[in-house]
């Protein structure tokens, strides 16, 4: 049963690669945004400040967006990644056309007993 790989394995293992990478970058500008934004939130509600001065509105909504967007595209693309599998390599296709593709031992419950139990594969 040889089976040809799918083209679109490679390019949606790059793409998922791109989208991780692009998550983990946004996580890491969310480190020093995230904690500026938190810092003036405080200090506006706590009445230290009048309101967010144009620097913490920016800094709220891309440390927000960083935050949110950048675990959504890193966990999107490493499940995209994970998702496209590999290509069978030639000697997998080879092993499949010689011996099929199931299971070399068919699954046996009993094989596997606890301890005081008979050994099915011990001889009599």
């Amino acid at each position: 049963m040889s089976q040809t790989p799918d083209p679109r394995h490679p390019r949606r293992r790059r793409t998922g690669g791109w989208l991780m990478a692009v998550g983990v970058l946004a996580l890491f500008l969310s480190t020093f945004t995230v904690p500026e934004a938190i810092h003036l939130i405080a200090r506006v509600s706590a009445g230290e400040a009048e309101g967010l001065n144009g620097r913490g509105l920016v800094v709220t909504v891309v440390g927000a967006v960083t935050l949110l967007g950048g675990g959504a595209l890193a966990i999107a693309g490493f499940n995209w990644r994970r998702s496209a599998g590999e290509a069978p390599s030639p000697e997998d296709r080879l092993l499949d056309e010689q011996f099929g593709d199931g299971p070399v031992l068919p699954y046996d419950p009993d094989r596997f007993r606890g301890p005081g139990d008979r050994d099915p594969d011990a001889r009599d």
